[in-house]
Order: C-alpha cells, then sequence, then structure tokens
C-alpha cells in the first residue's frame, strides 16, 4: 500500500499550532494569575479564586499523556513566578502551591481520560457526571495536601481555613476547564447548523441573564424592600436562565454565558457590592461566598447542557437507523409496520410497490380500513386484536383498494408486542404485496 500523501508543509503547520497554543496558554494564565494573586486569604495564603488551574486542566484533558510535562513545567514555573511577584509569597510558599495544583490537575485528568477513553469531550452525561465527582473529591483532597504543606514550609501557617484553597480549585476549573474543552473542538461549520429559533431564544436568555444579575448585584434603589435582597435567594433567581441557554446554545454558549455572570458578579463583590457583600448576617469573606452561587450556575449548566447532547446525539442516531431501515425496505419491496392498541393506530414505515396506499407515518385504524376491502375488514380487525395469549408470528392476507380503484392483496406477519408484563399492547411486523410470495 502506498503511504497517504502529506503536503511538506504538514509539520511545519503543527509546528506553528503547537507554538500558538503555548502562546495562548501561558497568557491566559499569567493574566487569570496575576488577577487572582491580588486577592489572597490571609490565614492559608490561598487566593480566593483560582481558575488558572481550569486552565491547565484543560490543556492536559485535550493532549496526549506524553506532552504533559511541558505543560505542567510551564505552569508551575508562571504559578510560581507570578506568586512571588505579585502574591508576594516566599519561595517554599509558592512551591507548595504550584506542586499542588500540578497534582490536583494532572489527578483529575489522567482519571477522567481513563475513564472516558474517547475525545475528550464534556457533551455526555457520564463524561460530565465523571468529571463532577473527581473535581470535588480531587479540590477536597488538593485542600487538604495545600495545608500539609504549608505547614511543613512554615509551622506557623494555620490550617482551619483548608477549604479556602478547595472552593478556589473546584469553582475555577468547573467554570474555564469545560468552556475551554467545549471551545477547543469549535468548528465555524457548526454555526451554519445551528437552528435559528434556538439561537434567538438563548440570545434572549442570555441578555436576561446577564441583566438580571447584574440589576440584583448592583444594589438598585430601594433593594432592601425586595424579598430576600438582603441574603442569597434573590441572586439564584436569574439561574433560570442558565438552564435555557444551555439547553438553546449548548456547550459552547452556555460555558462563555457561565463566564460572563463569573465576571459580573465576581466585579461587583469585589468591589463590595451586591448580596454577598453587603448581607447583614452573612460574616466570612464575599468571594467565598459568591463562588458558591457560581458553582452552582456552572453544575447547572454542564448537566443541562450534557442532558441536551444526549438528546440530540440520541435523535441522530434515531435518524440514521430509520434512513438505514427505509433504505433496506424499499429494496426488500417491504414495509414495517407497528398497531398500537391504545393509540387504535397503525404506524408505518416505506412504501409499497405498485402504488398501494400506506400512511407516511401513522394512521387511524378506521381510516385505514376504509381501504381494505368489506370482506376483509372484520378478519383484519379481528387479526390486530388478537388475544395476549397469541404471541407467535401471525400472517394475514388482505385486500387493499389502489390508486386504480382496483383492490392488490398484500400480506401482513406480525408479532405481539407487550410493554405490560403479561399484556399485549399491539402489533409490530412487515407487510409486502402478495406477489412477492
Amino acid at each position: 500500500m502506498r503511504p497517504m500523501f502529506r503536503s511538506p508543509s504538514y509539520p511545519g503547520a503543527m509546528t506553528h499550532r503547537r507554538v500558538l497554543c503555548l502562546l495562548i496558554f501561558s497568557l491566559g494564565y499569567v493574566c487569570l494569575a496575576a488577577i487572582s494573586m491580588r486577592e489572597r486569604d490571609a490565614a492559608t495564603l490561598s487566593t480566593l479564586f483560582w481558575p488558572p488551574a481550569g486552565v491547565l486542566m484543560a490543556a492536559l484533558m485535550l493532549n496526549p499523556a506524553r506532552r504533559w510535562a511541558g505543560w505542567m513545567a510551564l505552569a508551575a514555573l508562571l504559578h510560581i513566578a507570578t506568586g512571588m511577584l505579585i502574591g508576594q509569597r516566599t519561595l517554599p510558599v509558592a512551591l507548595v502551591f504550584a506542586l499542588t495544583d500540578l497534582v490536583f490537575c494532572a489527578t483529575v485528568a489522567a482519571l477522567w481520560r481513563w475513564r472516558t477513553r474517547g475525545v475528550a469531550s464534556l457533551n455526555t452525561l457520564p463524561a460530565t457526571l465523571w468529571f463532577i465527582v473527581l473535581l470535588s473529591a480531587g479540590s477536597v483532597a488538593g485542600g487538604v495536601l495545600a495545608v500539609l504543606g504549608l505547614r511543613a514550609a512554615d509551622p506557623s501557617a494555620s490550617a482551619e481555613h483548608w477549604y479556602v484553597w478547595s472552593l478556589a480549585g473546584f469553582v475555577g476549573c468547573l467554570i474555564t476547564t469545560p468552556m475551554i474543552v467545549a471551545w477547543a473542538h469549535f468548528r465555524p461549520r457548526a454555526l451554519a447548523e445551528q437552528n435559528v429559533l434556538h439561537l434567538w431564544i438563548g440570545l434572549v436568555a442570555a441578555f436576561a441573564l446577564l441583566a438580571g444579575t447584574t440589576i440584583v448585584f448592583d444594589n438598585p434603589p430601594g433593594g432592601t424592600r425586595i424579598v430576600w435582597h438582603d441574603g442569597f435567594g434573590m441572586s439564584y433567581g436569574p439561574l433560570l436562565f442558565v438552564a435555557i441557554v444551555a439547553l438553546a446554545w449548548g456547550a459552547l454558549g452556555s460555558t462563555l454565558i457561565v463566564a460572563g455572570l463569573a465576571l459580573v458578579a465576581g466585579s461587583y463583590t469585589l468591589s463590595g457590592m451586591g448580596p454577598y457583600a453587603n448581607i447583614a448576617h452573612f460574616d466570612g469573606e464575599p468571594l467565598l461566598a459568591v463562588q458558591g452561587f457560581l458553582g452552582c450556575a456552572a453544575l447547572l449548566s454542564l448537566v443541562t447542557s450534557a442532558l441536551s447532547s444526549d438528546r440530540e446525539q440520541a435523535l441522530k442516531r434515531t435518524a440514521a437507523l430509520t434512513r438505514q431501515l427505509e433504505a433496506a425496505l424499499r429494496v426488500s419491496g417491504q414495509v414495517a409496520w407497528e398497531y398500537r392498541r391504545a393509540e387504535q393506530r397503525l404506524h408505518w414505515l416505506g412504501q409499497l410497490p405498485q402504488g398501494i396506499p400506506v400512511s407516511d407515518a401513522s394512521i387511524a385504524l378506521t381510516d385505514w380500513l376504509a381501504n381494505v376491502h368489506e370482506d376483509d375488514r372484520d378478519k383484519a380487525r379481528a387479526w390486530l386484536h388478537t388475544g395476549a395469549d397469541s404471541y407467535a408470528q401471525r400472517r394475514l392476507r388482505v385486500r387493499i383498494q389502489g390508486p386504480d380503484g382496483g383492490f392488490h392483496v398484500i400480506e401482513m406477519t406480525g408479532s405481539a408486542i407487550s410493554q405490560v408484563p403479561d399484556r399485549m399492547t399491539g402489533l409490530a411486523g412487515a407487510a409486502a404485496d402478495d406477489a412477492h410470495y
């Protein structure tokens, strides 16, 4: 066999793509790390939010294991540098947080890839749930590991607030990683396949989500008169639109909108505004509290988009199988049929030769019997309603009126089906014109 031809520029194009990915990764990681390092917990020295971990985790999930060393080394270098220059950390403390990040991201990515064993995607419910489980367990273990490392580097460091690192890593990855993974598989051609109505519904829902969140967090005049505005409840109202966006736009749009939601809610909370910064009875760090809200939004978006994607894939598989069955039926000159007793309807798939009429989809039993020869109607009706004790294959010959006004003999074969134990709910089988026998 001759080797497949490849353009001489192929290796160069791959190199340029990898260099571009490294540059984008470095720029994104540094920018997010620089912003995060400005907000730290005084007791644990951990950042209060940490989306850079999501950037590294996405890079590991999207790349084969043989390339992980390079990504991890680059992330560790950027983490230590920003920690020392912006976060004012000592080298031992910076090393502890960087190593904890590497262990956390590599473990979650490795276990996720081991279980999924396919294209790195969160478009199915099993892959999404597995990611959430791993992320939850990994963030708790990472928080404990970070605290133990800090105590080893600095015995005076407090271990009481170990959950600060856990919450920051969990929410940061929950928002950032799915967005990068989803957009890594983006193809412009997919936009042409989108349903226009879904695009508009998603756009309206996205606007309502961001506008509603802005209103809640902007401390509007008279806001204290709004029910629950001084607590958490009012902020969760706009999250209804997260589910609508996820259903209308899928993972691509919903992850982007959740990132926008995080930007709106986080920036207002940083400025001392919104229910999480102004709540009178809340004694704690507002940025940690608002991350619980953002985590709920991200979880809702992930699960809803995964369910929607599973449904779309199931519909596509069903449509493909239907097309294959129709092609096979056309070749064989038969049609498939199903009679549902509760509905009193016959469902057909295929077309008989000689223009013998059958419905394209479904037809009421009385309408179908109207085309059957009057001498065969009672026999056909009785055959379709045979008792539940007859599950063997049965045959029926009936005469059906064709477009020429004459009657054509068709043979129907069928067997009882039961969706309820010990109770026949209908018949299913095939039919062909009698000339084939």
